[in-house]
């Protein structure tokens, strides 16, 4: 048996022992003191750190203040204003309670204190060391509330100090304050560091919970954002209130290298594995590993079914019946994302169709949207894509649907992957190039082998232009000048480019590469082809005068048109997914690029031109001007009641109106990995200038 005596230890020496498990890092010390200025009411947060919050770290608040014959108890181990008995533990509706938090951080650095009650004449400053005021209590100047100031954090702590990096700590701090600021939307908060003037984290107060999503984390995320409201529970007595990311977000354009997940129990930040876990286990079920979710998660329950007293650093909880709580959030986040963002082979849109007006709108169970007033600028409003909201509607899960169809094809099976050889040369007594188009690399369950498409697609790889390969396949994105045109970076050079024009020509690749074999656009109220033709005729009445037969009647026209997509209906279903059903009305339309619906303000018009403009006397002359029609319907294009050169600023914080987004993200990304630009596409491009010329420019400044 040992003979070593059993001694009490010193008392700075148990101070400094848990001062290590409250305060573990620098960005543990500021969610203690952010929390402390919380429960102060504050309205204005300021954070400043230097060297990742390990030279100092200084929290400026404007809260209610320390009273100055409460200083000399401020940093006493287990001395509070938050607890005055046992059962006030089972009741808290604050976030610190233990008075162990300022007690940790005189005991780990150099802590000076200066506050300012409201009737107090002046503030007042002092420091602290091991726990007990280092000097007296001076008056200074100071304005209403509490700024703390931590210096050289862990300086008696030499093992811990050498393992922390600035870097990685002030990215903790980031991220530490970022979730903070997210839920306390009434809260101003700002964070800077080391010697930057610019706020690294700038909040208003008075926001709204999107809003701070949006400016802490970017508007693209909240473009793809469900939410789900869970009442009061009658049998478990929680309330919770959810946002999270659906299938269709890309992590690709945020800087965050895994999930995001944030939890608030009550309040308060915390960490909760098995939810957590449970989401992001879920998660995968319909999402690739490419794409990170964000989840925030606010949940409130009965102060008596929750125990926060797990850690000194309180950021693990425990509550009562866990298990039946989180199988109930994780269910009806899985709920919605499979009704409205889990990627299935069909996009449905909901279409309302008069002879004087043609809208998309949200389907619902109350009455139809009021019809506008007839104008080919302001009667046909803006389109948007909605999956059903309607309860009563039957979703499957994705996991136990089946393909009854070999032409029922889901986009997000076929993965785009642009060589990057993608020349090679023919023969040895040749120089010429061939080209083959990234879209030749899939393959599809059914093969066509129609020659007339054959000679197409070879027709598309023979015009391929060296040149604008090599920039669409190394093209850097700089942004939209307007709804036409956009910058892009190649090498050292700087190019102004033609949206529409590119997009018309990738979707007539798409056109023929699919061919047989694409994905389908449902609209759930499917106009009837007839209200469609008379309403683009009204539009244009000269639409049929090129025609011999130019002065017949618009019901004789109209009966043409019927007829026509009578007889062409099975084919064009079966080659074009545009299918029309027995009554004459349009029921889908061909899905050529994920995330992408074309512009319906011109379907009329599309629908027309199907009769007037495509070849339907040679097979060959058939197929191409279809797909070149096809194209042009699909081409971007702005609504009909914005001009192509506006720049719809105005609507630059609607989300769902952000074309500047689907242009970079969908069309650009697409016109990288999917387009072989042919030579007449050269005319698309525009040099602007180079790097050297600029460089020159600004010698001569």
């Amino acid at each position: 048996m040992s003979s070593n005596k059993i001694r009490k230890l010193d008392e700075t020496l148990i101070n400094r022992i848990a001062a290590g498990e409250v305060v573990v890092r620098p960005c543990s010390a500021i969610k203690e003191l952010i929390e402390n200025s919380l429960d102060a009411s504050s309205h204005q947060i300021h954070v400043y750190v230097k060297q990742g919050g390990l030279k100092r770290i200084e929290i400026r608040d404007d809260g209610c203040g320390i009273l100055k014959d409460d200083l000399p108890l401020l940093c006493e181990r287990f001395a509070t204003s938050k607890l005055s008995s046992v059962d006030d533990l089972y009741q808290l509706n604050t976030y610190g309670f233990r008075g162990e938090a300022l007690a940790s951080l005189s005991y780990a650095s150099h802590l000076t204190v200066i506050t300012k009650v409201k009737d107090s004449p002046c503030a007042y400053t002092c420091t602290y060391e091991d726990g007990k005021i280092k000097n007296q209590v001076k008056p200074c100047a100071g304005t209403n509330g509490t700024t703390l100031i931590v210096e050289d954090l862990f300086y008696n702590n030499s093992l811990r100090l050498k393992m922390m990096k600035s870097l990685d700590e002030y990215h903790r701090i980031v991220d530490c304050v970022q979730k903070l600021a997210l839920r306390n939307t009434h809260v101003s908060f700002q964070l800077k560091h080391d010697q930057q003037l610019d706020c690294d984290i700038l909040t208003l107060p008075s926001t709204t919970l999107y809003q701070n999503m949006k400016q802490l984390y970017g508007p693209e995320i909240v473009r793809d954002m469900y939410d789900i409201t869970i009442s009061k529970h009658a049998l478990y007595l929680f309330e919770c209130k959810a946002y999270f990311t659906g299938t269709n977000y890309s992590s690709s354009s945020s800087s965050k290298s895994q999930a995001i997940f944030i939890l608030f129990i009550n309040g308060r930040l915390v960490d909760c594995q098995p939810l957590k876990k449970q989401i992001l286990s879920m998660y995968a079920l319909y999402v690739s590993k490419s794409t990170l979710p964000f989840v925030y998660v606010d949940l409130q329950m009965e102060p008596s079914t929750l125990d926060v007293n797990i850690h000194p650093s309180k950021s693990e909880v425990r509550f009562l019946n866990s298990e039946q709580i989180i199988q109930i959030i994780v269910k009806q986040i899985e709920d919605v994302l499979v009704q409205k963002s889990a990627k299935h082979s069909t996009t449905q849109l909901t279409l309302t169709v008069t002879p004087h007006s043609l809208a998309l709108t949200p389907p619902t169970t109350t009455n139809s949207p009021t019809v506008s007033k007839t104008s080919k600028k302001s009667s046909i409003k803006k389109l948007q894509t909605s999956a059903s909201s309607d309860p009563s509607q039957t979703y499957l899960d994705p996991r136990k649907m089946i393909r009854t169809d070999s032409r029922d094809q889901t986009l997000d099976k076929l993965k785009y992957h642009r060589s990057t050889s993608s020349s090679s040369k023919k023969t040895d007594d040749t120089e010429e190039n061939e080209y083959q188009s990234p879209l030749a690399q899939i393959q599809f369950d059914r093969q066509i082998k129609l020659s007339s498409i054959l000679e197409l697609k070879q027709s598309i790889d023979d015009v391929c232009d060296q040149i604008l390969e090599d920039i669409i396949k190394e093209f850097v994105y700089v942004g939209a000048c307007d709804h036409k045109y956009s910058l892009i970076q190649y090498q050292t050079q700087l190019y102004l480019c033609d949206t529409r024009q590119l997009s018309q020509e990738l979707f007539y690749q798409l056109s023929i590469y699919h061919f047989g074999n694409m994905g389908t656009i449902k609209l759930e109220q499917q106009p009837k082809i007839e209200e469609l033709i008379r309403f683009d005729l009204q539009l244009d009445p000269e639409t049929f005068n090129h025609r011999p037969d130019k002065n017949i009647s618009e019901d004789d026209i109209v009966a043409y048109c019927l007829e026509f997509f009578s007889e062409k209906s099975e084919m064009l279903a079966d080659y074009y997914s545009l299918s029309v059903s027995s009554d004459g009305r349009l029921e889908t339309l061909p899905l050529l690029l994920e995330n992408y619906v074309p512009n319906l303000d011109y379907l009329p018009q599309y629908l027309l031109r199907l009769i007037i403009n495509v070849n339907w006397d040679d097979e060959k002359e058939c197929f191409h001007t279809l797909s070149e029609e096809t194209a042009k319907f699909y081409a971007y294009r702005p609504p009909l009641d914005q001009d192509d050169d506006s720049n719809d600023d105005d609507n630059e914080n609607d989300d769902k109106t952000n074309w500047k987004w689907c242009v970079e993200h969908v069309l650009y990304h697409s016109f990288k990995t999917m387009l072989l630009p042919s030579k007449h596409l050269k005319q698309a491009f525009v040099k602007l200038t180079q790097v050297s010329q600029l460089y020159k420019v600004f010698e001569r400044c």
